[in-house]
């Protein structure tokens, strides 16, 4: 989910800014409020409104910890490219073999090359779990310790950690910003970014890919923020912590825009790349951005630059998630009582590190695409219409109002509690039913690597079912 913002260029902005007002404000005030209300992890605090809703919080634990499982891979990747990213000379900027038949040479595009065959060492699908990369397996290993250092006292660790993983990325884009921009062709790239592309409002995914982008970015619906706002103080302003972190996280995603589509007009401009086959999916900064950085002049500190900012990127969000998960679980449900905290994140840590070990293999990626298409999207939106159901319906938006005068002083704005009852429900329900509808129309597919099938032949990749 690290890329869905540029998937869709001018086309996805239009419903990113529609679900950040409709869906992602109202949610984010609205999950910081229980948590802060109720004192507790996203399972009591959604027990405490009614025993039937417990599931809710049930539902948010097990989504966070099937996120922590492949989200930590991708962290790995960025560590793997880190560390390339050392040498004298960046392994995918140049093809290995530069006879007139092979295969990175024909396809003109030494990094997509590179990605697929030594980064993946791809099979021929997902089922196909051969040609193990045991390198990154070692980055998945460190990725997991850092991350276990990040929470290993709960709040307190991760807490502090948030001071340097969230900050630091904002030198990275700022400087990566003004690199961008002076770029030739980052200027097409800009365009191509922010004009609307109206005909593909229509198109269900767009829609879809908006909201869960609103909900990965916020956290929302993984119990991490009820499990934080827990620990605010009661007297807190909920609503003001609420708006200035939706608006500069999306805002940041939105400035983020622009530093990526500059390189990208950039990489078209120099003829190793389209801004239409390009703009999306993990290969936006594994592919696209590596090449782009690759050429300009030091390409070394570029990259290491671009790769440290993901890393971060990608540390926040994952050890934020796993105590989003850990924390009902001890405390909430008490599954450990007599083991202390640190430990018990050791035995996640060391237990999530196992279970994605099959994720190094050769059809890593693919269950990794499978995994955040198919696995993710639905069940986030379906647990944040039960959150707004919940909060509607059940415990009602005027005692909701109530509790929140009592801890800040004053009630919500009167579009928030609209959105509670009526208008998020409804948004989410009508994103829900056609994506549904488009996916029993079209079956799954994802793209597989396949080399260079024939002597002619310029695709390493093809769309299978």
């Amino acid at each position: 989910m690290l890329f869905l913002l540029f998937n869709t260029a001018g086309a996805f902005l239009v419903p990113y800014f529609i679900c950040l007002i409709l869906e992602g404000i109202p949610m984010m005030y609205l999950e910081m409020a229980v948590g802060q209300f109720f004192r507790s992890g996203s399972i009591n605090c959604w027990s405490k409104i009614h025993p039937m809703l417990r599931g809710i919080g049930v539902g948010c634990v097990c989504i966070s910890l099937l996120l922590c499982l492949y989200y930590v891979v991708i962290i790995a990747r960025c560590f793997l490219y880190f560390f390339n990213s050392f040498r004298a000379v960046l392994p995918f900027t140049k093809c290995v073999d530069i006879s007139a038949a092979s295969c990175c040479v024909k396809s003109g595009d030494a990094a997509e090359y590179y990605w697929w065959n030594d980064v993946l060492n791809a099979s021929s699908g997902f089922d196909d779990v051969s040609n193990f990369n045991w390198k990154l397996l070692g980055c998945l290993a460190f990725a997991w310790v850092i991350v276990y250092i990040c929470v290993f006292k709960g709040v307190e660790s991760s807490g502090k950690a948030v001071y340097f993983t969230a900050t630091f990325p904002y030198v990275c884009l700022i400087i990566l910003f003004f690199r961008g921009v002076t770029l030739p062709g980052a200027g097409d790239g800009v365009l191509y970014y922010i004009k609307p592309s109206f005909e593909r409002l229509g198109d269900g995914q767009v829609w879809l890919d908006a909201a869960t982008q609103i909900f990965f970015s916020l956290s929302l619906g993984f119990g991490a923020l009820v499990a934080f706002a827990s620990y605010v103080p009661y007297k807190n302003s909920v609503g003001r912590d609420a708006m200035i972190v939706s608006i500069v996280n999306c805002g940041t995603s939105v400035f983020a825009g622009f530093v990526i589509y500059s390189i990208l007009g950039y990489r078209q401009h120099m003829g190793i790349g389209n801004l239409e086959e390009e703009a999306s999916g993990s290969g936006l900064a594994f592919v696209a951005i590596s090449q782009a950085v690759s050429e300009m002049s030091a390409p070394f500190i570029w990259s290491l630059l671009f790769f440290t900012m993901l890393i971060l990127l990608g540390l926040d969000s994952e050890f934020g998630t796993l105590e989003g998960a850990v924390t009902p679980l001890v405390i909430d449900m008490k599954l450990f009582p007599n083991v202390r905290k640190e430990l018990v994140s050791a035995g996640f840590a060391v237990v999530l590190f196992v279970l994605g070990i099959g994720f190094c293999s050769g059809g890593g990626e693919y269950m990794i695409v499978i995994f955040d298409t198919y696995g993710m999207n639905i069940p986030v939106l379906i647990l944040a219409l039960s959150e707004c159901l919940a909060i509607g319906w059940v415990f009602g938006t005027d005692n909701m109002s109530k509790a929140i005068t009592d801890m800040q002083g004053s009630p919500p704005p009167k579009y928030i509690t609209i959105c509670w009852k009526y208008i998020s429900p409804f948004l989410l329900i009508v994103i829900f039913l056609v994506t549904f509808i488009q996916n029993m129309i079209k079956a799954p597919s994802y793209n597989v690597y396949t080399g260079c099938v024939n002597a002619t032949s310029t695709d390493i990749v093809k769309e299978v079912p």
